[in-house]
């Protein structure tokens, strides 16, 4: 889905909340951001949009320790597909396909940046997707 950018100020305990939340959730704050607005103007009807599944959790704790920032956006791109894959959304199957290539090239960018990185994670992602 096409994005455009969007600037806002906060208050310190807005911006320290938000923080926190992207902390625990593994997110950068800017895509922690946009999720709640998202979800806050998704819906008129007041439904959350779906909770995240086990393939979403799979992402994260393989990629939730990345940290160079090329990593780190190849790990957005490997949330964003396996929440594509856990809504069966169109273009699902596609996006198994992505989501490995983004996961495996988030481990690269990682391990070239000589941080430490559990390289049993491609494996682990590999069984995830080895029946489709």
């Amino acid at each position: 889905m096409a994005s455009k950018p969007l600037t806002t100020r906060v208050s310190p305990a807005v911006h320290e909340a938000l923080t926190s939340l992207a902390a625990r959730r593994r997110t950068s704050l800017a895509a922690t951001a946009a999720d709640l607005l998202s979800a806050a103007v998704a819906d008129e009807d007041g439904t959350p949009p779906p909770p995240d599944g086990e393939m979403t959790a799979a992402v994260l704790r393989a990629l939730g320790d990345v940290t160079v920032p090329a990593a780190v956006m190849y790990r957005e791109i490997a949330l964003q597909m396996a929440r594509c894959i856990e809504r069966d959304r169109h273009g699902a199957p596609g996006a198994a396909r992505r989501l490995m290539e983004a996961a495996d090239k988030a481990l690269q960018i990682q391990n070239r940046a000589d941080q430490p990185t559990d390289p049993t994670m491609s494996a682990l992602l590999g069984g995830l997707f080895a029946g489709l």
